[in-house]
């Protein structure tokens, strides 16, 4: 066994070094391909008829968002994570009241209240209340064992953030919250049995949420997806230009910047929504594998940093995040790819957008800040990825 004081040397160690050089590089390299690759798509799928730009102005947009979201993902990794736990309550309070906002004045596209305009730009609310609710759950779990009267208070904090997101509606967010909290209970050690029931009863309300909360143009996306024939012009256009393009893409892709000649060129959402579609149509199977795998990158080091977290809030943070960020990717991909009904979901680190893009660079960030404050091993001095 080590010495005593030598253990306590490499605490000291570990604290005091700086966060940055003890982050996952494999995490960031992931992060920076994923949004290397939307910045691609966003440039392709906004050119149109040649002569084409060397740089869209839809290009220019996201990358200026997305220099804000490094900047943002930088600053999340330095701070220490464990500081943002006294203010878990603030959080979760100020994004509930974001969401009630958005019902009172939000602005409106097509069909939904999701967004409040802030000059002349507009914020999503919503995407900033993925953030409050995960650090919420993860310091309310980090204090007490998961017994059944502390679940259902975790479910408690779910609930009201759920349904404000429901109401806007957007349901691909609800899901995405509810597999975040799921992936926090999992880390927080509670039981399966429990799990079990939870799961159970989630799914005999599922019919009567249906039947009393679901708007008449989400029932219509159901209704597509599972009848693929039902209005091919209309409500089912945009799925069925999905397929074709991942058809027509094939193995290796048409070619990276097709531009106007996609198959998704008159789909309103193709470098959000169906980006992995226009990934698939441009770059082939092979892009849209490797996108996968850069995913599966990133779910592997959240993961990994929260198993090697200094403490329970780390571990919690870490986990929750994790699932926010891979539950999202699999809705879009999964939607691309037919297999789930249409959401409005974007492809975190991949998709255009503002508010979307910078909370997933957060997330980013935070799970390198638990990274790198992880108890060093025996004989590291900068610790390298595990």
């Amino acid at each position: 066994m080590r010495p005593l004081g030598a253990e306590r040397r490499e605490r000291l160690r570990a604290a005091l070094l700086p966060p940055l050089p003890r982050s996952d590089p494999l995490l960031w390299l992931a992060a920076a391909a994923l949004g290397g690759l939307g910045l691609a798509m966003a440039h392709s799928a906004a050119l149109g008829a040649p002569p084409h730009p060397a740089v869209a102005p839809e290009a220019a947009r996201h990358a200026a968002i997305g220099a804000a979201g490094v900047l943002a993902a930088l600053a999340a990794a330095r701070i220490d994570y464990r500081a943002l736990r006294r203010f878990a309550a603030h959080g979760w309070l100020a994004a509930a009241l974001l969401l009630l906002a958005v019902a009172a004045v939000g602005a409106t596209e097509y069909g939904a209240r999701r967004w409040l305009p802030v000059g002349g730009a507009t914020i999503q609310p919503a995407e900033a209340a993925k953030l409050a609710l995960v650090l919420a759950l993860a310091a309310y779990a980090a204090a007490r064992p998961p017994r059944a009267a502390a679940l259902a208070a975790s479910a408690a904090l779910l609930a009201p953030i759920t349904g404000a997101v429901l109401l806007q509606p957007d349901t691909g967010t609800a899901i995405v919250l509810a597999g975040a909290w799921i992936g926090v209970v999992v880390a927080w050690g509670a039981p399966w049995r429990t799990l079990g029931a939870t799961a159970g009863a989630g799914v005999a309300v599922v019919p009567l949420a249906f039947a009393l909360a679901v708007p008449s143009y989400q029932r219509e996306r159901l209704a597509v997806f599972l009848d693929p024939a039902r209005d091919p012009l209309g409500s089912g256009f945009s799925l069925r230009m999905a397929e074709a393009a991942l058809s027509a893409g094939g193995l290796t892709g048409e070619g990276l910047f097709g531009g106007a000649e996609s198959r998704l060129y008159h789909v309103g959402g193709r470098s959000n929504d169906f980006v992995f579609a226009l990934v698939g149509e441009e770059l082939g199977l092979i892009g849209g594998l490797a996108v996968i795998a850069l995913f599966g990158i990133v779910a592997w080091r959240g993961f990994e940093a929260a198993r090697r977290a200094p403490d329970a809030f780390g571990r919690l943070l870490a986990a929750g995040l994790t699932t926010l960020l891979l539950t999202q990717a699999l809705v879009n991909v999964a939607v691309n790819l037919r297999l789930f009904p249409a959401t409005g979901l974007p492809l975190p680190l991949v998709s255009s957008g503002g508010s979307a893009l910078i909370a997933a660079c957060v997330a980013v960030g935070l799970l390198q800040s638990v990274h790198a404050r992880r108890p060093l091993a025996r004989g590291e001095g900068i610790a390298p990825a595990a």
